[in-house]
């Protein structure tokens, strides 16, 4: 069976239980794992039998079970049974075997350089730069993706998991004088608290708050990660916007159209990136003039210039693109 292709929502199931993964479960000897037990990601993700043998790793079984009894779950010890594909254990209520798959028993991890090289596919980061990926910086906790073409310049980009349980020695790490003064940490988990100072001048970010969660195949907002490593040390963050362009692949996505618009000319190219800048600083409405400068820098504009000749042949951006007012353009967001 071939797996489908990794989408937003998978990815993001894969990142939830990547987080997970680093809890300990005990086995039958009393002998800690650390992963996800099956039963949990059968029922609470979208991942086939194909994608969990794709995605994890087995590494063992647990030791107990959660039986449902009535309205709550009464954990009860889980046996071995003579047969090689499943486990048993008593019911409490009524003391009969009732039995369990091997599948649901068995303790899952993920492979953790399999999904950091997706996301450092997804940053654009070279082969090159990734070696860090397969020695982690704290065992289990920290790992160096590369560096990553954040804004105008590149930036080393770091992944954290459990950062709840480990910020005082992943904070200890990147104080580090050989590390550099600058970087991003994208973490799976819950965004620490406002009134936590990171060390130096690093910035952390949740991996759901980059992804543009709107789009179905996996793409991280990069002017939103620039937004983030310049913003000011205590926190402040700017909103998600409505509108994402993609500067590698020229896909417009807006939240409320149903389909993004693939971009093919140079100059409509050009005046929808410019566009998208602006946005991102708050200037939603320009003047045709100023957007027609950005697709033609190396023409003079006559008075005959307008956006309509320069989207002409495509029908498609009016959907795109608002004319609220006489000579005034923005993003069509309703």
């Amino acid at each position: 069976m071939a797996l489908r292709p990794l989408s937003t929502r998978l990815l993001l199931d894969l990142l939830d239980l990547f987080e997970q993964s680093s809890q300990a479960i005990g086995d039958a000897k009393g002998q800690r794992l650390h992963g996800i037990p099956g039963w949990h990601i059968i029922n609470r993700t979208s991942l086939s039998a194909d994608e969990i043998s794709a995605w994890t790793e087995r590494v063992g079984y647990v030791g107990s079970y959660p039986a449902d009894i009535r309205d709550e779950c009464v954990a009860v010890d889980l046996h071995e049974d003579d047969g090689p594909d499943r486990y048993w254990y008593r019911c409490p209520e009524t003391f009969r075997k009732k039995y369990v798959s091997a599948a649901d028993a068995a303790v899952y991890t993920l492979s953790a350089p399999k999904l950091l090289n997706q996301i450092a596919t997804l940053l654009d980061i070279p082969q090159a730069l990734r070696r860090m990926i397969d020695t982690p910086a704290i065992e289990g906790v920290l790992w160096q993706l590369g560096e990553a073409r954040i804004g105008p310049a590149r930036a080393p980009v770091w992944f954290a998991r459990g950062l709840s349980q480990s910020a005082d020695a992943v904070f200890r790490h990147l104080r580090l004088l050989t590390l550099p003064e600058q970087g991003l940490i994208l973490i799976s988990g819950q965004p620490l608290p406002d009134f936590v100072q990171p060390p130096r001048n690093y910035r952390f970010a949740t991996i759901a708050q980059a992804l543009v969660d709107y789009v179905t195949t996996p793409c991280i907002d990069m002017n939103l990660l620039h937004r983030i490593l310049t913003s000011p040390a205590d926190g402040t963050r700017l909103p998600v916007l409505a509108v994402h362009f993609d500067a590698g692949s020229n896909v417009l996505t807006i939240r409320t159209k149903s389909k993004p618009w693939h971009i093919k000319g140079q100059r409509q190219r050009a005046a929808i990136h410019y566009m998208y800048e602006q946005a991102c600083r708050d200037r939603w409405l320009l003047g045709a003039a100023e957007i027609l400068a950005a697709a033609y820098p190396d023409k003079h504009l006559g008075k005959s210039a307008r956006m309509q000749n320069l989207f002409s042949g495509n029908d498609e951006w009016k959907t795109y693109i608002a004319n609220p007012e006489k000579g005034k353009y923005g993003f069509h967001l309703e």
